[in-house]
């Protein structure tokens, strides 16, 4: 496990990595921020939190939209191997039993 010194919003944070996910996770930090810092320019007004608690919500909702069309996607081709593996029995059926 690896450790990495990460920075949010200038607050410093350690935290814990598995091998070779360093460069991943400071990836999905530097895009954190970048977030963060858009969100900070178009509402100066809010928290530090507020702006975070946001960034969290809409990187859920993202992942939770991503997630159902991986289910609808999955689903679709569960029914077209069904229908290829049906096909394929068919094909394979000696001649008196395909009718």
């Amino acid at each position: 496990m690896a450790h990495l010194d990460i920075s949010i919003l200038g607050q410093q944070y350690k935290m814990g990595c598995p091998d070779g996910e360093e460069a991943s996770l400071k990836k999905s930090v530097a895009q954190f921020n970048d977030q963060l810092k858009s969100m900070k320019e178009s509402a100066p007004g809010r928290r530090n939190e507020q702006h975070i608690v946001m960034a969290a919500l809409n990187y859920c909702h993202e992942l939770n939209v991503e997630k159902m069309k991986n289910e609808q996607y999955t689903q679709t081709l569960n029914k077209r191997i069904q229908l290829l593996q049906d096909l394929i029995e068919q094909a394979l059926r000696p001649e008196k039993e395909k009718y």
